[in-house]
């Protein structure tokens, strides 16, 4: 997400290759599992139906990854 919201602020790319995700706002549009599911339906894209939800929960493995470095670093 920061790299698409650093480089591509206005969504283009992700516009051009992700039609279905064209009806959501710049800011919006890079993290469309964040938005909520009203506003979802009003862009025409309801994560889970047109739009596949995250594999990954990135802030629990983040989580996790650096619980398991703080373990490492213990020793």
């Amino acid at each position: 997400m920061a790299q698409s919201e650093k480089f591509d602020p206005e969504g283009k790319f992700i516009r051009r290759y992700l039609p279905q995700l064209a009806g959501l706002s710049a800011k919006e549009i890079h993290a469309p599992w964040l938005v909520p599911t009203q506003r979802q339906h009003e862009a025409g894209c309801v994560i889970g139906t047109d739009y596949p939800p995250p594999i990954v929960d990135h802030a629990a493995a983040r989580a996790k990854t650096l619980a398991r470095y703080a373990v490492v670093k213990q020793r």
